[in-house]
């Protein structure tokens, strides 16, 4: 079903895979960039439609950074250069239409204003025509400006812009209405949330008379998603979030239109996606973080290599966590994203490397270094590799993460390197390696937490290594995201868990959807946590903190955080020796597998 042509309105489509449109920052103020042609360049070969990223149809309506515009007529010349690479890579070309300020609600704006805002929409879709594209998307979803004037918990408005569900609708309608008048010639596409997931907000009923409106005034396909900016989980659903949460509802609307129907988000293996099709859930497969991850993805299913697809494992660290914070789109599978020329390079001078560490800054390293044509070793003092990752993947919901060193070593036997397990390299050994460049990626170790206390306390990489604490009330001392999954997953094996953190909250620097999401799921299981909490000693049983508080406890976890392996410290850096990963910083498996990556830029 999924090789098999589909339609659009008066779109042919060479197949049933779409690459939906994610936010990227790669724009320079608005502008096509030479970055996002590479970004759009390199996944679009396979897909039949390619909708690019939401654009700001006016100034107003800017809610990123470095977000794509299509509020005047200078950018039509760069965005006809991307549609004309859409083009020539085979897929049709359509564009996301967007307004999103979420400082103001509904009730802030004039009919006068809302007439202005459909004529922006308007004037965005006849530049896009211009630009050379097929078809428009609107949107109309995730909590932006039209979904707010559809969601009756928003939409506080007494006039026709509001009151009843009519008139919520009506300015979605007005600017579908008039987009048609002005390009008939255009196929024209909405995403619409099937449920904001909110306490009296848009659902999935509301959702289903929207899309027979929307039909009824000539759109010719729907993308379903779902949630508003709170409940962002069902758009860009994490690992916590079970695979096709969002199938049911686009089964309902489906249902209940005729014209196409995208599925979108999480939509599992390649296996699901030709069952959703199939099944009649959806005529086409939407694809956005697994194409950033894998842009090979869609190629591989076409050519029946799908044991090599790199799914993505849904940890929103670089692609959402990252364009929030008004950086690039990255990916922790795949640091070249946006940066695809400037990896593409073959060195010309081909050098033997040793990388010391086979965790995930090395396994990166050697990959990339391999890739370019130099001659990589590997040597691990461990049985295996990965590093941390084998520990990151064992708190409840995150198995996916084990993905990650599946997939780089799949990588290092594409490129060829050469892995030693089982063979650590001493000091004395190091200097006496006979190779042109040595990178050093041993890593990082847990703090010691040094206080008084009469007890022995385990560290929480070795209980999430299978060291559970014999005794049945246990504090955590930690409150990052090691110390929260850790939590889990003694809670989840039975333990009574205290959480003793010192600053003023937990997991500061955990993407605020993902913290939610664990911190709903400890308060079922009562974890206690206790913040703003020094720990002064512990005897007796009993935990003592900031002077005079105590708890009872029967075993102690520590867990605050990591600092770098320093066995090769006085290994100056020099023009042979290059320190990467946590050993040089600790960081994250985002940074370390980048570090990793980017080392073969300069080498």
């Amino acid at each position: 079903m999924l090789f098999s042509e589909g339609k659009i309105g008066n779109m042919r489509l060479k197949n049933r895979f779409v690459m939906l449109p994610t936010v990227t920052n790669l724009s320079n103020d608005g502008f096509v960039s030479e970055g996002e042609i590479g970004y759009y360049d390199r996944r679009s070969k396979d897909v039949a439609l390619v909708i690019v990223e939401a654009c700001y149809v006016n100034k107003f309506g800017k809610f990123f950074k470095n977000q794509l515009g299509i509020d005047e007529d200078d950018k039509i010349e760069g965005l006809k250069k991307l549609s004309d690479v859409l083009h020539r890579n085979g897929a049709k070309a359509a564009v996301q239409l967007a307004m999103h300020n979420p400082k103001y609600k509904p009730t802030d704006f004039t009919k006068e204003d809302i007439k202005g805002f459909v004529k922006d929409f308007v004037d965005a879709a006849i530049r896009a025509k211009k630009a050379g594209f097929d078809a428009v998307e609107l949107h109309f979803a995730h909590g932006w400006f039209v979904n707010q004037f559809l969601s009756p918990n928003v939409n506080k408005r007494d006039d026709e812009y509001g009151k009843d569900f009519e008139g919520r609708a009506r300015f979605a309608l007005e600017i579908l209405k008039n987009v048609k008048g002005e390009v008939p010639d255009m196929a024209v596409i909405c995403r619409i949330n099937g449920s904001d997931y909110t306490d009296g907000g848009f659902d999935i009923e509301e959702s289903i008379e929207l899309s027979k409106l929307l039909e009824e005034y000539g759109l010719d396909a729907l993308n379903i998603s779902s949630g508003v900016g709170s409940t962002s989980e069902y758009h860009i659903s994490p690992m916590a979030i079970d695979d096709r949460p969002l199938i049911e509802f686009t089964k309902k609307i489906k249902d209940n239109v005729s014209i196409p129907v995208i599925a979108a988000d999480k939509l599992g293996v390649a296996d699901d996606w030709e069952s959703i099709v199939r099944q009649g859930y959806a005529d086409f497969i939407g694809i956005a973080r697994g194409l950033i991850g894998d842009p090979d993805c869609v190629v591989k299913y076409i050519e029946g290599r799908t044991d090599e697809i790199k799914y993505c494992i849904h940890c929103n660290q670089a692609c959402i966590a990252y364009i929030q914070k008004g950086l690039p789109v990255s990916c922790m599978m795949n640091p070249t994203v946006g940066r695809e020329k400037e990896f593409d390079v073959i060195a010309e001078d081909k050098l033997n490397v040793a990388v010391i560490g086979g965790g995930p800054a090395g396994m990166a390293a050697a990959k990339y270094l391999a890739r370019k044509g130099h001659n990589v070793e590997l040597f691990e003092k461990n049985n295996y590799l990965g590093g941390q990752l084998n520990i990151a993947k064992v708190p409840p919901y995150k198995a996916e993460i084990g993905k990650v060193i599946d997939y780089l070593e799949m990588d290092l036997k594409k490129y060829g390197v050469k892995v030693n397990l089982n063979h650590e390299v001493i000091h004395d050994k190091l200097e006496k390696m006979n190779y042109d460049k040595v990178i050093i990626a041993t890593g990082s170790i847990p703090k010691k937490l040094d206080i008084e206390m009469d007890i022995v306390p385990l560290r929480a990489i070795d209980v999430l290594d299978g060291k559970i604490p014999t005794g049945d009330n246990v504090a955590i001392i930690g409150g990052g995201l090691t110390g929260l999954e850790t939590a889990e997953y003694l809670a989840t094996v039975g333990k009574s868990i205290t959480i003793i953190e010192l600053l003023d909250d937990v997991g500061k620097d955990i993407y605020p959807m993902i913290k939610k999401i664990l911190l709903e799921r400890l308060k079922k299981y009562g974890v206690n946590i206790i913040t703003d909490a020094k720990v002064d000693k512990i005897k007796g049983n009993k935990l003592v903190y900031n002077r005079d508080n105590t708890i009872d406890i029967d075993d102690v976890v520590i867990a605050i955080g990591n600092i770098s392996d320093n066995t090769f410290k006085d290994i100056e850096n020099g023009d042979k020796y290059y320190f990467i990963g946590d050993c040089k910083n600790v960081a994250t498996a985002v940074e370390a597998i980048r570090d990793g990556a980017e080392l073969s830029l300069v080498i």
